[in-house]
């Protein structure tokens, strides 16, 4: 076959000639091209021509496409000046994404666009700027629903002045801050006064004053919790009484499975609300352990300000009772006596969250843990990333998608249901991703989990 590659160069040149950029790419980087006179030469006429398509693609308003096709262009011919031009227009153009979704007031959604950038080895000096902000705005909005309003204004006065110019919506839910400042040491001192002389019921009902004003406020929550006991019978059963569970969902929201070679399985979740309980046949629970739990034992909730936690069976967070609780990273879940999940969220500006076992139990099929997916899961070979796989080489992202679940890839293409040279395909809801350094399936739920 080696005497054969000027035939593999013309097959690849007419491929170019016609707009067959995915052709030409896999005959040029096929082994019988390798070394040939007039390799180089091609190549770079394909990086050009990936930048022009990538420049047309932007017109049409495909911004995705565009920078998968920047991307393939740089990685064909680094520093083209074309490609450097194109870069820089779609920088510009996610930046102006994040700085409209700040203005709307939604620093999740920004969050999120920044991340995308950062994926797609964006650089520069304004996206270092608007990340600072979106990290103290989301730090002081955390610091806020705790009703440190104080320390609040102060952490988003800290990196307001210093990265980025007037914010309306910002200065508006500051000037909020302010506002609920004074309400909330009012309510705080009849919470303490009712609670010092047992009214229970008078707690209970200034403790949900405490809670509208700052939904996380440790103290209010840990009275309330108190309170309840008090007020409510004492029950102290020897088992959980299954006949006074909650009703069970009739469906559970969709699911994946995703097999990664070398590093193990996961069971992907893409509902925005999850239930947790025990793996019965006949139990249909998004998140089945085999554990002594309940069959309906928590639900967690995912929105624009993180991941809310229901206890409908005992649960402690942090080996503290509790009842609603907003997870963060690194957050250990203890559901009834022993079984317990570690809540991470590896990447920071993505909605999407892993839970880890961390006592022993397990999940049905041997899996490794649940990935409770946003937008994306990003795997790569190192932290940041939701899945560390150690042999990449780069970044892989699967996306949703109206018929499943779609993959893309930055740098070298990839095989997808074995088609080769692609860098962006649809899953649906049964994939098989191969590459050098990394292969991957994903493939539907369905009854396995029973």
């Amino acid at each position: 076959m080696l005497g054969f590659g000027w035939l593999t160069l013309r097959q690849a040149e007419d491929a170019l000639r016609h707009g067959r950029l995915e052709e030409a790419l896999k005959l040029l980087t096929s082994p019988g091209a390798q070394g040939r006179r007039g390799l180089a030469t091609l190549l770079t006429q394909l990086g050009r021509a990936y930048v022009e398509r990538a420049e047309r693609q932007l017109r049409l308003e495909d911004v995705d496409g565009a920078w998968r096709d920047l991307l393939q262009a740089e990685h064909l011919q680094p520093g083209e000046p074309s490609a450097e031009k194109l870069r820089l227009a779609l920088t510009r153009l996610s930046l102006s994404e994040i700085r409209a979704a700040l203005e709307a007031g939604d620093p999740a959604t920004a969050r999120d666009a920044a991340l995308r950038l950062r994926q797609r080895l964006g650089r520069g000096p304004e996206l270092d700027a608007l990340e600072a902000l979106l990290r103290g705005w989301l730090a002081a909005r955390d610091l806020a629903e705790q009703g440190e309003f104080a320390a609040a204004r102060t952490e988003i006065d800290r990196v307001r002045d210093r990265v980025a110019p007037r914010n309306d919506r910002l200065e508006r839910e500051r000037g909020g801050w302010a506002e609920n400042e004074p309400l909330l040491h009012d309510c705080a001192q009849r919470l303490h006064a009712a609670a010092d002389a047992a009214r229970w019921r008078e707690v209970l009902e200034i403790a949900e004053q405490v809670l509208r004003l700052a939904p996380q406020h440790p103290e209010a929550r840990r009275l309330r919790q108190h309170a309840w006991k008090k007020v409510e019978p004492e029950t102290v059963p020897a088992r959980i009484d299954e006949s006074r569970a909650e009703p069970i969902p009739p469906e559970v929201s969709p699911r994946f499975l995703l097999w990664i070679d070398g590093v193990g399985g996961f069971l992907v979740c893409l509902g925005g609300r999850l239930t947790i309980g025990q793996a019965l046949p006949d139990n249909p629970v998004e998140v089945p352990l085999v554990a002594d739990v309940s069959r309906l034992h928590a639900a967690l909730t995912r929105d624009a300000e993180g991941y809310l936690l229901e206890a409908l069976r005992p649960v402690k967070v942090n080996n503290q009772d509790t009842a609603r609780a907003l997870l963060r990273s690194g957050d250990r879940v203890t559901l009834g006596t022993s079984c317990q999940l570690v809540f991470q969220q590896p990447v920071p500006l993505s909605t999407t969250a892993r839970l880890n076992l961390g006592s022993g139990h397990r999940l049905p099929l041997a899996l490794d843990g649940v990935i409770l997916m946003g937008e994306t899961v990003l795997l790569g070979p190192a932290n940041p990333a939701h899945v560390v796989v150690p042999e990449l080489r780069r970044q892989v992202v699967l996306f949703r998608h109206r018929d499943g679940l779609g993959v893309r890839v930055d740098g070298p293409p990839v095989t997808v249901n074995g088609q080769a040279g692609v860098s962006r395909a649809v899953l649906g809801e049964r994939g098989l991703v191969q590459a050098e350094d990394v292969t991957f399936a994903v493939e539907p739920v369905g009854e396995r989990l029973s």
